[in-house]
């Protein structure tokens, strides 16, 4: 079916963003006075990870220490509809032990999260392994251990405490935060981050993810009111297609969704005839763009719950920002002044209003390109969607939605580390993508590396 202007200003929410309608990326350098310039810098995080204070599978210590000593400037711990504050208590994502009023005494005075270990009664990822591998790393004393009711409990360190042991001024910083896990009556997954915010509060379940979305974000508005926090919108391919472009061109009020991060869950398959993550991208800021409300701005995380002995991630976002702490990259968020990748950097990211300009930080040799992206204003606006039946998704029947090949074409390419792309009279947005050479013939947004700017709009 047709997607109008009108449909989508009937679906979309009244409320734009303040500085969401036309992005500018900042340049490097921003002089402040003549005397006094701000420089830029960019801090490499990530803002989507797990720990045992949900289902993760490492100590809370053990996960924040992965990115630290690989080099990240910031995380944000998000773990599941908890935050991990001092208030004691023994249920987390699933694990809930019965207790006694015998062992609630044993455990008077205590404060945080107290997680069974893995037993025949308690099943979860708590092990003797993952204790046995914190002490070694941080000392004998780093854990503590209590026995109650049968039971060997392990405490959990907090966020003030991780912040203590990890936190440097300027060189590494904890965001606080929790992962929102929203839901249909239909399985589908709609999950969310709240970035900034030590409290939680209950998920929402709506029948639609375009309500849930909406709803959620709403409550959040109301507890966080005097919190400035950013809200995203995260892997919409999971677990099978879960949220639809049409969910976030109704809630155009969602600034930002994981770009990286994605896949189908366990052994769903992939549709070659449903969109990939830069579709969806693309899908939604060209009816947003035609709207002209604020464009959706694509974020790399790699939702770790697993912590290999490697460097592998799946995806991280590289935002610039004056300074290492929590204002200074809400502003570079909120402004736009960020990329998302899976394995490659850039240089520079400038965009003066019409000519989006930019430089790979090219770190190894080899060929590389650079794709300008973006959608013409005579796109064929047509929607279709494709059944698919419960056996395929695991849960239940499903509508997908698929649009034109002419979102999100390419635009130009530039085969090179720089290149450059000015906006012509019939575009209504432009990005940029780089890459790096050769490329897989059959290259999706499985295979990288890659490294993503954000749309921009004259």
């Amino acid at each position: 079916m047709k997607f109008t202007r009108r449909d989508f200003l009937k679906t979309s929410t009244a409320a734009a963003l303040a500085g969401g309608v036309g992005l500018t990326a900042q340049p490097q350098v921003q002089a402040q006075t003549a005397s006094q310039p701000t420089v830029k810098r960019w801090y490499k995080g990530n803002m989507h990870q797990h720990s045992q204070w949900s289902d993760g599978d490492p100590l809370p210590e053990w996960a924040v220490d992965w990115y630290k000593s690989r080099g990240y400037d910031f995380i944000c711990p998000s773990d599941h509809n908890i935050f991990q504050a001092g208030d004691l208590r023994f249920n987390s994502s699933g694990t809930k032990p019965t207790m006694t009023a015998e062992m609630k005494a044993a455990f008077k005075g205590e404060t945080s999260l107290w997680k069974p270990m893995q037993c025949e009664t308690i099943n979860n990822k708590l092990t003797q392994k993952v204790v046995d591998q914190a002490r070694e790393r941080f000392g004998a004393d780093s854990v503590r251990i209590k026995k109650a009711g049968g039971l060997t409990f392990v405490r959990m360190k907090t966020f003030d405490e991780l912040v203590e042991q990890f936190a440097e001024d300027g060189k590494f910083l904890l965001i606080p935060g929790f992962e929102q896990t929203g839901s249909c009556p239909d399985k589908r997954a709609v999950h969310m981050n709240f970035i900034g915010v030590r409290k939680t509060f209950k998920y929402i379940k709506k029948e639609d993810p375009v309500d849930t979305i909406r709803e959620t974000l709403a409550a959040g508005r109301e507890l966080y009111a005097d919190s400035p926090f950013l809200f995203t919108a995260n892997h919409p391919l999971w677990k099978f297609y879960d949220i639809t472009p049409s969910a976030l061109i109704a809630n155009s009020d969602v600034r930002f969704f994981e770009l990286c991060n994605n896949g189908i869950h366990r052994d769903y398959a992939a549709r070659d005839d449903a969109w990939e993550p830069e579709h969806f991208w693309d899908a939604v800021n060209a009816f947003r763009a035609l709207a002209d409300v604020p464009l959706l701005l694509g974020m790399g995380s790699d939702d770790r719950h697993g912590y290999p002995d490697g460097p592998a991630t799946k995806g991280w976002t590289v935002a610039r920002a004056a300074k290492l702490d929590w204002p200074s990259l809400l502003e570079a968020f909120n402004a736009g002044d960020f990329y998302a990748s899976n394995g490659l950097d850039f240089a520079e990211i400038n965009f003066d209003g019409k000519t989006l300009s930019v430089k790979i930080d090219a770190k190894e040799e080899g060929d590389y390109r650079i794709e300008f992206k973006g959608t013409k204003k005579n796109f064929d606006r047509t929607r279709k969607t494709v059944a698919v039946a419960a056996e395929a998704t695991k849960s239940a029947d499903r509508l997908i939605e698929t649009f034109s090949p002419e979102v999100g074409a390419v635009l130009e390419t530039v085969e090179g580390t720089e290149g450059s792309y000015t906006l012509k009279p019939d575009d209504l947005y432009v990005r940029a993508k780089i890459v790096k050479l050769p490329r897989a013939e059959q290259q999706d947004w499985r295979t990288g590396p890659a490294a993503w700017t954000q749309p921009y709009r004259g």
